[in-house]
């Protein structure tokens, strides 16, 4: 898993299905990686909410194992609208999350997933370790962006009142630690085994806490320590250039600093204002936040990255389809013209 000195970026797309539709779009706006569903979704599926639900409670039970037959007809479907499967999201119960009874056999699942991704030829596997998400800090700021474009925001204080979820209770950052290394020494060997990287996406949004539950990932010192449990190159981060600006860091010396270490295995590529790092900011167009996305695309390239980047949270603008397809044209279009200016060397 030694990358060379240069540089091949992908565009990629998480696609919630394969409908012939869904498949030719993208191709023809110039994606070329895909996030696939783990099984054969053939339907348009167009509801993307601006504003995500509030998370009332913690992930559910562990899904049964990926069927072998079912991930390999998507793949190759994918494939036949030349489109490259290169990842899909790996679940994680609230056993795991939570420590509760029936985390070991939650576990054997995950590595039977992992060996079935694997098999069916995928890159990357991404998740998250988020026992219970602050989503609801979220909120809209309808017409606030440029030109009146539909914005998200977050904000802590929104959140901070709220008492712990029944059923759920209190949860320190250190038991979720522990759950996470428990996690990591049981997947980590597995996805090295079966030829897959697995990419943790940090706690987003990345407050310290939510109605009594602690965040375990939320800090480049964080990063650091979660690559320290297990070593290989198969423990990777989902560099996520919107959450690390949130933290308020550079989320190009970021890349830098990881990808020289080839332990970056995806990448959201997404921007955001910051007016309180951690705790209050809005998502905006990749032109008009505090990150620094032409820096972050030559970080890749100077890092010598070889995978995915994904546009992620596209503002909403005016006349959009109900799944932001004109949204994801123009982030699409803006991360070409990086990639091409970054591998050219002129963003240097």
């Amino acid at each position: 898993m030694t990358q060379p000195s240069r540089g091949r970026v992908l565009i990629a797309k998480q696609l919630a299905d394969v409908s012939d539709a869904t498949l030719r779009f993208f191709r023809q706006i110039g994606v070329e990686a895909v996030g696939v569903p783990t099984r054969l979704v053939t339907e348009v599926r167009r509801s993307r909410p601006h504003v995500p639900p509030a998370q009332e409670g913690p992930a559910g039970p562990q899904p049964p194992p990926w069927d072998a037959d079912g991930l390999r007809r998507v793949c190759d479907r994918v494939r036949a609208f030349g489109l490259e499967p290169y990842t899909a999201t790996l679940p994680v119960s609230g056993n795991i999350l939570l420590g509760r009874p029936g985390r070991d056999a939650d576990l054997e699942t995950v590595q039977a997933c992992i060996r079935v991704a694997g098999a069916a030829g995928l890159s990357v596997l991404t998740y998250s370790f988020t026992a219970l998400r602050a989503s609801a800090g979220y909120y809209a700021v309808d017409g606030g962006g440029r030109g009146g474009a539909h914005l998200r925001a977050f904000d802590a204080g929104r959140v901070r009142h709220l008492p712990p979820v029944d059923g759920v209770g209190t949860h320190t950052r250190e038991e979720l630690w522990e759950r996470l290394t428990r996690f990591l020494r049981a997947a980590v060997p597995a996805a090295a085994a079966a030829g897959v990287r697995l990419a943790l996406h940090p706690n987003d949004p990345p407050v310290a806490a939510f109605r009594g539950v602690e965040q375990p990932v939320r800090s480049l010192a964080d990063f650091e320590r979660l690559l320290g449990v297990v070593e290989s190159p198969a423990n990777c981060l989902f560099m996520d250039t919107g959450v690390v600006t949130e933290m308020g860091e550079d989320a190009a010396a970021a890349i830098r600093a990881f990808g020289a270490r080839d332990r970056i295995g995806f990448v959201h590529y997404r921007n955001v204002r910051v007016e309180v790092p951690n705790e209050r900011y809005t998502e905006v167009f990749f032109d008009e936040g505090d990150g620094d996305m032409a820096a972050c695309m030559a970080a890749l390239y100077d890092a010598g990255y070889r995978g995915a980047v994904e546009p992620d949270h596209t503002p909403g603008i005016d006349g959009d389809t109900t799944d932001t397809w004109i949204g994801w044209a123009f982030a699409v279009g803006q991360i070409r013209a990086l990639r091409d200016a970054a591998a050219g060397g002129h963003l240097r």
